[in-house]
């Protein structure tokens, strides 16, 4: 922090010298303004990136300022002694000779380098690195070519460079501008592809550049228009809000406590510039209507600015805290946003821990947000926006009827180390409006899992019922049909015989129905050939003119009876439908591992389904059938209206769970 300390101490060093020097009127002198302000901005801006928790390319945009705000220093203290010093001295030539070399460097810089390092200090490709090296070697052959330059320095008498030669300034000069040109409009290309390109906090950032940018263009375009010396003025204060823009929009989540005092620097900046521009139109108005001369107009436009002084100053220190925090100051707004993405129609319960964080991030900008459910005694996350939480986010208790159903939990913004009070307060409001929602959503999935285990339970039932019944019940009876068989062999009275004969058609029958029954209970083949070959199976049975059916059975996760039964009647419904409906040639049934557990696919390339359909039975049962075991399933029909495509995913019992 020396050499900004340094670079701020020769800038106002400058500005008195010229403002208390008696040589206001002389042509360089407004310039030193401009000059101390660039010196005095750009190098506090750049001490405060040094000290900051910033990435190193945000560093090497900051050494870029210091170096540019250091030139502009020195070139205005050089021009502000030579202004006030006696003209034969040795030293004001010296000064001369330097004022010369340095106001390019303080200046070209600005213009080149920082567009294309804002704001994250990264040159995006070969090309702007291309743009950066001819910025850089224009600036230096301009440098040299300018301080050669044997043009006199315009004080109380003219004073000539010690050290000048035109012939060798004019080959440096012409190609270093023919450098400095390209590179230039580069930087504002590179800045217009950023903030068309980024999204989020990046185009935050170059939004913010732009307003400054915008501001210290149309007060230079309007110089000959401000009466002197407000237009000087004006353009020291619009170039001093260049540099504390860039410095709130790159540290805006890295200086820990070293925010508030950027923050109060750029609404003091703000409000000069606005509290000066009032005074100066106002006054020319006036000055205009009144007479020029007249000192009523001078008092009237002191008054007007004082009059929104406060309210003015007010509007933009809370639009800085919105800058930095969001809605923090207006507790209200980030409620009433919330509610009203809440009630949106259609808002399906279980989006609303997605809502609530997405809204609690871009509000109160925030690192990152969760929502963790307690779901059967555990917690288990449904919802994040932004980045990680930590290790140890700041949670705070989700209570419906005096019970915990979740928890919010936070990350700081990225730079702090915790969360402020009003923070803290906003964060336990949001968590009382959402906890009645959340409570419902915990419901809804304690009914869902109890669902599940349900259908779970039932299939694993039918299964043992389907083993016992055909292992048990199945091969008892077949075991009496034979004894019965064996009697009716022995036996040679006809009545007998015939009784015999009853018996044995009756057991013969009940083996039937046992049959038809365990085949009821279970699909065919699932339990003794595999979910994959039994559906293999189903899929040889399906035959039709023309029709061509390939299965393709990857490794198949252990999915449990419940969704292996599932799986099964969803392709044999589905394969039913397309012998049917869809007049198909060709037909896919595919079976994959999925993270989230088993995918079912039934493509064909028919008719497809016409968007004014009704949709059957079948559909409904396929849909529900995935749906009772947490999973989903989707139709679809191509843009060409041929071919249709069922596509479910079943959940393991792990990811059930």
């Amino acid at each position: 922090m020396v050499v900004p300390g340094l670079a701020v101490v020769a800038s106002v060093a400058a500005a008195v010298i010229v403002l208390t020097g008696g040589v206001w009127s002389l042509a360089p002198a407004p310039q030193v303004l401009v000059d101390a302000a660039v010196g005095v901005g750009f190098p506090v801006i750049a001490g405060l990136i040094s000290v900051a928790e910033v990435g190193p390319g945000v560093r090497r945009l900051g050494r870029v300022m210091l170096v540019s705000g250091v030139a502009a220093a020195l070139a205005g203290l050089c021009t502000a002694l030579a202004l006030v010093l006696p003209a034969d001295a040795a030293s004001t030539a010296f000064l001369v000779q330097m004022q010369g070399w340095l106001w390019v460097p303080g200046f070209f810089p600005l213009l080149t380098l920082v567009p294309l390092l804002y704001p994250d200090g990264l040159l995006p490709g070969r090309f702007w690195q291309v743009a950066a090296g001819a910025a850089v070697v224009g600036i230096v052959l301009l440098s040299v070519g300018v301080g050669l330059y044997p043009e006199p320095f315009a004080g109380r008498v003219p004073v000539d460079k010690p050290v000048s030669s035109e012939a060798v300034a004019r080959a440096l000069t012409l190609p270093g501008a023919a450098l400095v040109a390209p590179a230039l409009v580069a930087g504002l290309v590179a800045l217009a592809i950023r903030l068309f390109r980024a999204r989020g906090v990046a185009r935050q950032q170059v939004g913010v550049l732009l307003v400054p940018a915008a501001l210290v263009l149309g007060v230079t375009l309007a110089q000959g228009a401000i009466p002197a010396p407000w237009n000087v003025l004006a353009q020291s204060v619009a170039v001093l809000l260049l540099p504390v823009a860039i410095g709130v929009a790159v540290t805006r989540h890295g200086l820990y406590d070293l925010d508030l005092a950027v923050r109060r620097t750029l609404v003091a900046a703000s409000l000069a510039v606005c509290l000066a521009g009032l005074y100066v139109t106002v006054l020319a108005l006036l000055r205009g209507i009144l007479g020029a001369q007249s000192a009523t107009s001078a008092a009237l436009a002191a008054g007007v600015t004082g009059v929104v002084l406060q309210p003015l100053a007010k509007r933009l220190s809370a639009g800085v805290d919105r800058l930095y925090y969001g809605d923090r100051a207006d507790p209200y707004a980030v409620l009433s946003r919330l509610g009203e993405d809440l009630a949106a129609t259609g808002l399906d319960v279980a989006e609303v821990p997605d809502v609530v964080c997405r809204s609690v991030v871009s509000s109160l900008r925030l690192g990152g947000a969760e929502v963790v459910l307690d779901v059967g005694g555990q917690g288990r996350e449904v919802a994040h926006s932004g980045g990680s939480v930590g290790a140890d986010p700041q949670a705070f208790d989700l209570r419906h009827r005096g019970e915990v159903v979740g928890r919010l939990r936070v990350a700081p913004r990225p730079g702090e180390r915790s969360l402020g009070q009003r923070d803290t307060e906003i964060l336990r409001r949001v968590a009382d409006q959402v906890a009645p929602a959340l409570a419902a959503l915990q419901l809804h999935q304690q009914l869902q899992r109890s669902r599940e285990s349900l259908v779970n339970a039932r299939e694993e039932e039918r299964r043992r019922l389907r083993r016992e019944l055909h292992d048990g019940l199945g091969a008892t009876l077949a075991g009496v049909r034979l004894q019965v068989e064996s009697a009716r062999r022995l036996v040679d009275q006809p009545v007998a015989q015939e009784l015999l004969d009853r018996t044995g058609n009756g057991v013969a029958q009940a083996v039937l129905e046992v049959r038809h029954i365990v085949e009821g209970l279970r699909p065919p083949g699932v339990d003794d050939l595999g979910l994959g070959r039994a559906i293999e199976l189903a899929a040889d049975r399906v035959s039709a003119p023309g029709l061509d059916v390939r299965v393709d059975i990857g490794p198949l996760p252990n999915v449990g009876p419940a969704a292996e039964a599932v799986a099964y009647r969803i392709v044999a419904e589905a394969l039913a439908n397309v012998l049917r409906h869809s007049r198909a040639h060709h037909v896919v049934v595919r079976l994959s591992a999925e993270p989230h557990g088993l995918a079912v696919t039934v493509e064909d390339d028919g008719t497809g389904i016409p968007a004014d359909a009704v949709r059957g039975v079948g559909l409904a049962s396929m849909r529900r059938r995935a749906e009772e075991l947490g999973g989903s399933l989707n139709l679809s029909t191509p843009e060409g209206g041929r071919g249709t495509t069922v596509h479910a995913v079943l959940p393991t019992p792990e990811e059930s769970a």
